[in-house]
């Protein structure tokens, strides 16, 4: 490499790392902001500080529901007027929706763990938990997002994997009003939207919101890592 082929390799590393460099910066500034907000939701009686986990899971939710519904509208355009790079984006919105769920249903258990009153059973946590139809809710997203992993072993045309992005985005939509009609036996309803303070509902909207705009990031920088195929078979 000669010294006036020394500017263009620099240019050339600067273009493959400014497509996941922003990506990532919005990640950790939303998550960072998310955890510094939700330091500073007071403590309640009986649960103390403790009550920070749930509220930050509820929020955790708020956003993943935000990415599933763009994963079955991007999906589902995608499938309807195909383009090569609609469809890296329902792929980068399928890694990032399944990936920030299965982590926030493990967080959620935590969370549950922690925060919740076993002492009138003799049954393990676990068990007792299964029992609660949003946690099996949870549990039927995480394992068919595995199984939606596993597709493209199956069908190699990106319109079909297109539509069941949006099957599956829309479906998980559908599942959680679904379970949120017929109610639940445990767990207790979002206690902070019922709050009669205007400065704590405000404030679980904020931290919603930074959830939001960190997601958001990771789908960015998800597409971004991902290399396009070299192949278009449609």
């Amino acid at each position: 490499m000669t010294e006036g082929d020394l500017p263009q390799a620099k240019q050339a590393d600067e273009k493959q790392i400014r497509p996941w460099l922003w990506p990532a910066v919005l990640t950790v500034l939303g998550m960072a902001a998310a955890i510094g907000l939700i330091s500073t939701f007071p403590p309640v009686v009986g649960l103390g500080t403790l009550v920070r986990l749930p509220i930050f899971h509820g929020a955790f939710t708020w956003a993943s529901i935000f990415v599933f519904f763009l994963l079955g509208t991007v999906g589902f355009a995608t499938y309807a007027m195909y383009r090569p790079g609609m469809y890296e984006w329902s792929k980068a919105l399928r890694f990032t929706a399944i990936g920030l769920w299965v982590v926030n249903f493990i967080f959620g258990l935590i969370a549950a763990n922690f925060t919740w009153d076993f002492s009138a059973t003799t049954q393990p946590a676990l068990m007792w938990l299964m029992q609660e139809p949003r946690i099996r809710f949870q549990l039927s997203v995480s394992l068919l997002g595995i199984g939606m992993l596993m597709l493209p072993l199956i069908f190699l045309k990106r319109r079909t994997l297109a539509l069941f992005d949006g099957i599956y985005g829309y479906a998980t939509l559908i599942m959680l009003a679904a379970v949120r009609i017929f109610g639940e036996t445990l767990h207790p309803d979002n206690p902070v939207l019922n709050s009669p303070e205007d400065g704590i509902r405000a404030l679980f909207y904020v931290i919603s919101f930074a959830l939001v705009l960190s997601c958001s990031g990771m789908v960015m920088w998800v597409h971004a890592l991902m290399r396009p195929s070299d192949s278009d078979d449609g």
